[in-house]
């Protein structure tokens, strides 16, 4: 099965901390998904982490 992955950078500011940070990871994906909408999922992954993000951009596709 395809896999849809994007690489991405994100600024994040730990909400339990208030240590901000910038990361790079994969995000992958078992379906069909535009980049808006992986943006959009990342986002809420990384918010559902208590990490508010305040720059988020993909910098590669698979």
């Amino acid at each position: 099965m395809p896999r849809w992955s994007f690489t991405f950078t994100a600024t994040v500011t730990d909400l339990k901390t208030d240590e901000r940070e910038q990361i790079t990871d994969t995000a992958h994906f078992d379906f069909p998904i535009t980049r808006a909408d992986a943006l959009s999922v990342i986002r809420r992954e990384l918010r559902c982490r208590n990490k508010a993000v305040t720059a988020l951009r993909i910098t590669g596709t698979n």
